[in-house]
């Protein structure tokens, strides 16, 4: 069975899995999304693997972006 991906806001684009980005949070107070940490980065390794259908239209999960930069210390 595989993941269906599309290009919905809230799902990640990598795994399918919610991204729970705090920027479409409904109840969003103005508190920036965890995306914005200054100790994750989103390399182009990991934002290549995003299709050009789901670019700048939904956010890659946290799971996804700590498993690219744990990946990429090896």
């Amino acid at each position: 069975m595989s993941i269906e991906k599309s290009t919905t806001p809230s799902r990640c684009p990598l795994c399918g899995d919610s991204n729970f980005c705090g920027n479409l949070s409904p109840n969003n107070n103005g508190e920036a999304c965890w995306c914005m940490d200054s100790s994750l980065t989103f390399p182009d390794s990991l934002l290549s693997q995003v299709s050009d259908a789901d670019k700048n239209k939904t956010c890659i999960c946290k799971a996804c972006a700590l498993s690219h930069k744990l990946g990429s210390k090896k």
